[in-house]
């Protein structure tokens, strides 16, 4: 089974418990994944479980019924975002390679990097290896199109895209997924080499 990806993929979904599932069971599980996301990527790693349900709108039993323990949803949430960044990467795969690396990071981004960052290694390890990896060849691309500055990594990329991705105080994540879009331009738009600037072809993103 699966379910839209931000990118616009189709994606597995990910999980050891996973299969054959109801379809109010998918859409449960769906929003405790998106919920922990949320909150990890806000609050950092030490979100307790019982919060993540509230804000999932499930009790305790529902979300203990699709995770065994915490490792579990904390992988899924991990793996899920290491998918969305390989579904972006093989779309953009014959895309200008400026525009190609400016849609993988819109990409990347609203799919709430911060929270793989904050993760155990246990649960991360694997999926952050991924990611680096997408951004290191998205990004390679581009600095050899000659088009992107060559002292930049993807290290420092994922810094600021990760950053990018989560609310300021106060701030909805309304609000943060319709400017983030923005801000990764502009980010972009300040890696480019001045002469090889060019218009803005913009990177739709499905609703999440």
């Amino acid at each position: 089974m699966t379910t839209s990806a931000p990118d616009g993929g189709a994606q597995q979904e990910c999980g050891p418990r996973y299969g054959g599932l109801r379809a109010d069971a998918v859409r449960n599980r769906r929003r405790i994944r998106t919920a922990a996301a949320d909150l990890l990527a806000e609050q950092g790693a030490g979100v307790s479980l019982d919060r993540i349900a509230r804000l999932a709108g499930v009790s305790n039993a529902t979300l203990y019924r699709h995770y065994a323990s915490r490792e579990e949803l904390l992988t899924d949430v991990a793996e899920q975002i290491a998918a969305v960044a390989a579904a972006a990467e093989a779309r953009l795969a014959t895309s200008d390679p400026l525009v190609a690396f400016r849609g993988f990071l819109e990409a990347l981004a609203s799919a709430r990097p911060a929270a793989l960052y904050c993760l155990p290694e246990g649960a991360a390890e694997g999926p952050r290896a991924r990611v680096a990896g997408a951004t290191r060849r998205l990004l390679s691309r581009a600095q050899r199109s000659g088009r992107v500055r060559e002292d930049i990594t993807a290290e420092d990329v994922l810094a600021v895209v990760a950053q990018l991705g989560r609310p300021l105080p106060g701030a909805t994540w309304r609000a943060t997924e319709d400017r983030c879009p923005r801000l990764v331009r502009q980010y972009v738009d300040g890696l480019v080499v001045p002469a090889s600037r060019t218009p803005h072809e913009p990177y739709h993103l499905p609703r999440r």
